[in-house]
C-alpha cells in the first residue's frame, strides 16, 4: 500500500512536470507567433516607407532638374541683356570683356 503510494506520488509529480511543459511549450509558441505577426508588420512598414522614400526622391530629383534648366535659361537670358547693354555703349573694351 505505501509503495502505491508512492508510485502515486511520483505519477502526480510527472503528470504535473507534463502539464508545466505543455504550458511553456503553449507559451513559447504564443510568443513565437507574436514575433513573427510583429515582424511581418514592421517589414510591412519599412516596405511602404521604402517606397514612399523613392518616389520622393525622384520627385526631387526631377523639380532638381527643372531648377537646373531654369537656372541655365535665365543665366543665358542674363548674358544676352549683358551682351545688349555692352553693344549699346559702343566701347569696344567692354565688348571684348563681356561677350
Amino acid at each position: 500500500m505505501v509503495e502505491f503510494n508512492v508510485v502515486k506520488l511520483e505519477v502526480d509529480y510527472l503528470r504535473q512536470c507534463v502539464f508545466r511543459t505543455q504550458h511553456q511549450l503553449v507559451s513559447l509558441e504564443k510568443q513565437r507567433l507574436e514575433l513573427q505577426s510583429a515582424i511581418k508588420d514592421r517589414l510591412e512598414l519599412v516596405s511602404s516607407q521604402r517606397h514612399r522614400m523613392a518616389t520622393m526622391r525622384r520627385n526631387l530629383e526631377s523639380e532638381r532638374m527643372r531648377l537646373s534648366i531654369e537656372l541655365k535659361d535665365r543665366l543665358a537670358q542674363l548674358d544676352k541683356l549683358r551682351c545688349r547693354s555692352v553693344h549699346s555703349y559702343n566701347t569696344p573694351t567692354m565688348i571684348m570683356s563681356f561677350c
